[in-house]
């Protein structure tokens, strides 16, 4: 038992693989798992007994970019652009669009920067709730009995 449950025990929110594929464990029904891979929005649908729980850390991601905006500019706008210049499909996509429309492609410019760190401490889960729990450790979540994951013991 690991924290109250079997060591092969998959709760949601468990990244694991299954062939080429690592996911979150989105759906445990039976003997059929569903994973998700948030980056490329792509689903598949497995047997149990090809799926095996991956480790995971918790981090902090921090994103920045330093944009020229208008006064009164709503969040939701911003979040949107910044999405777009993250995303670099849509970047180059927005790029050709401004292009092809024979505009200013300086929309599409603009670079963010990720920072990526291991949390401070404590087990994080995709529910937002933050835990109490040592580097490296996996528990359910008492919010919401997803998997929450400690920091990497390792970068």
């Amino acid at each position: 038992m690991v924290d109250g449950r079997a060591p092969d025990e998959l709760l949601l929110g468990t990244w694991a693989r299954s062939g080429n594929m690592i996911g979150l464990v989105a759906a445990v029904d039976g003997e059929r798992v569903t994973l998700f891979d948030p980056a490329e929005r792509h689903r598949a649908d497995v047997a149990r007994t090809t799926v095996q729980a991956v480790p995971a850390g918790a981090v902090t991601v921090t994103v920045s970019v330093e944009l020229p905006l208008p006064h009164g500019v709503e969040e939701t706008a911003v979040r949107r652009w910044v999405a777009t210049l993250l995303d670099p499909v849509l970047r180059e996509r927005a790029y050709a669009a401004l292009m092809e429309a024979e505009l200013d492609g300086g929309a599409a410019v603009p670079s963010p920067r990720v920072d990526v760190r291991a949390v401070d401490g404590g087990a994080v889960c995709l529910c937002g709730a933050r835990l109490p729990a040592p580097a490296g450790a996996e528990i359910a979540c008492s919010n919401c009995g997803r998997l929450a994951v400690g920091p990497p013991t390792s970068a």
